[in-house]
């Protein structure tokens, strides 16, 4: 009984201990900007923090490659009591501390080392500000589809009105012996039509809600509300230069140019095995002994040696950096020619989509211009129902039309952005 009170006690003190480690999501109450989800995704999004982390190991990393080529001091102290008088021996009493210094004089594989891992090192802070432009992207990507899905369920919302509208106005006409009794079941069926519509667009919209607070790392309970709109802004801009900007700024190609360089360290390393090492070393020590062996001493000395037979291996390291060398060399190629096309798609992404939005806005006034005709054809007894089922659904068309064509171009300005290196 007390073994399983105290397995209790421990499961519940190691659960204690797990749950204070973690950190609770933070709530969000309240309005939320496109901006302010940029900012908290680039400052607390997992992606970014784990990339931070890796930036943080490979700056430690590289810290430990330049140490190879610095002095080392190290300090030592001893204490011993012998107190075996057999076989002749004494017994003795020492104390003493000692010093030790070693400078590399010539030391060219650890100066390359140190080379290579400070260009790693860069690379891998280059991998976090495309982490960081990636995260920004898809904050905007999930911010405009949770407003998107909430403008459409506020859109079908209104559609389900029109057609409650449609069925008074059918039944008034019924009464009045003015329409058939199967024209109120097909306002009524589209009705059904438009309320299944409305509940799959408030799933939608409760489910982007909850992406986006999951990209944006705070919790589901939070009460947010989004405050933008689905508002395009002009975008002045040509594609020669979104295309020179990217292969300035994109921190992609800078990694890859940073890790052809680090390669080309590491090819140097390889190819230095071959020079020989001069080492410098001093050591001193101070103490007493009884019996007496000396209170102090130094040794300085110099140590240089040259590798003359290693059963290949040298020749084997030499090969496989100049292999990794070649590597980092088409990655660079590679992704040159990826940022060029990210561009050219992005750029024409851009261009149909703000067509897609002027095509749609002006289908929505065409829309509604019919639905109003056609509703007045109704009530004046020229018109019949399928007449104004069509008009009505082509409009609810044309409503949520304008809206996706809105996000669209959003998004699709946001990822021009994105792929020309620019801060979203």
């Amino acid at each position: 009984m007390r073994k399983a009170a105290s397995v209790a006690v421990l499961v519940a003190l190691l659960s204690g201990t797990a749950l204070a480690d973690s950190q609770p999501a933070q709530i969000w109450n309240g309005p939320l900007t496109r901006a302010q989800a940029i900012a908290l995704v680039t400052s607390q999004g997992f992606e970014v923090r784990i990339a931070r982390a890796d930036a943080r190991a490979a700056s430690a990393a590289a810290r430990g490659d330049r140490a190879g080529i610095l002095p080392q001091l190290s300090v030592a102290g001893t204490a011993s009591a012998v107190n075996m008088p057999q076989l002749g021996m004494p017994v003795a009493r020492q104390t003493y501390a000692g010093a030790s210094l070693a400078i590399p004089l010539v030391n060219l594989p650890a100066a390359a080392q140190a080379r290579a891992g400070s260009f790693s090192a860069a690379a891998v802070s280059e991998d976090l500000s495309a982490a960081t432009n990636d995260a920004a992207f898809a904050a905007v990507q999930a911010y405009d589809l949770a407003l998107l899905a909430s403008s459409v369920a506020a859109a079908r919302k209104t559609d389900v009105s029109e057609q409650r509208e449609n069925v008074r106005v059918v039944e008034l006409r019924m009464r009045a012996g003015k329409a058939a009794t199967y024209v109120l079941a097909q306002a009524r069926a589209a009705l059904a039509n438009a309320e299944q519509a409305e509940e799959d667009a408030g799933a939608q919209r409760d489910e982007a809600r909850n992406d986006l607070l999951t990209l944006l790392d705070l919790g589901l309970r939070s009460r947010m509300t989004l405050a933008d709109g689905l508002d395009p802004q002009p975008f002045d801009d040509t594609l020669p230069s979104a295309a020179a900007r990217a292969l300035r700024r994109r921190p992609e190609i800078a990694a890859a140019r940073l890790r052809v360089d680090a390669a080309e360290s590491t090819l140097r390393v390889a190819k230095t095995a071959y020079a020989p090492l001069a080492m410098l070393s001093a050591q001193t020590y101070n103490g007493t002994s009884a019996p007496p062996l000396g209170a102090a001493g130094s040794q300085i000395g110099v140590t240089i040696s040259l590798p003359l037979m290693d059963g290949g291996a040298r020749g084997a390291a030499v090969a496989q950096a100049d292999a990794e060398l070649a590597k980092a060399r088409i990655e660079l190629e590679r992704r040159e020619l990826s940022v060029r096309r990210d561009v050219a798609n992005a750029w024409r992404e851009l261009e149909a989509a703000r067509r897609n939005v002027e095509t749609a806005q002006t289908g929505l006034v065409d829309a509604e211009k019919t639905l109003q005709v056609t509703q007045l054809r109704q009530r004046s007894g020229k018109g019949i129902q399928l007449e104004v089922l069509d008009a009505l659904a082509v409009s609810a068309n044309a409503r949520e039309a304008v809206l996706r064509a809105q996000a669209r171009f959003d998004i699709a300005a946001a990822a021009l952005h994105r792929a020309a290196g620019d801060k979203l």
